[in-house]
């Protein structure tokens, strides 16, 4: 955990009291509150594993890149175009990517 948080402390016996913490805590979450709410409330009661949950929690659960890109390679891969090879497909997905930013 102090790889991910990017701290070089030679005492990690704070990092076990902060899990054994958060293991015998009784959580109570309301049906309002998110999972990032809930974490940025309680930040400084635990702040390692506040830090590790916002990063995993934070990703937005979206499909609509890939989706795109799905579409994009469909119509790379024509009829007429079916002899190309799997490096070639990537990298015309990638200009095409890379072209939209």
């Amino acid at each position: 955990m102090q790889e991910f948080a990017g701290c070089a402390s030679d005492d990690s016996d704070d990092d076990l009291d902060e899990i054994d913490r958060y293991v015998n805590t009784k959580v109570s979450f309301s049906k309002d509150d998110s999972l990032l709410e809930w974490w940025a409330k309680h930040s400084l009661i635990f702040p390692q594993l506040s830090l590790l949950a916002k990063s995993l929690f934070g990703v937005p659960a979206s499909s609509a890149t890939s989706e795109r890109i799905f579409s994009s390679s469909g119509r790379i891969l024509e009829k007429r175009r079916q002899s190309l090879s799997p490096d070639i497909v990537d990298d015309i997905l990638m200009i095409r990517n890379f072209r939209n930013i």
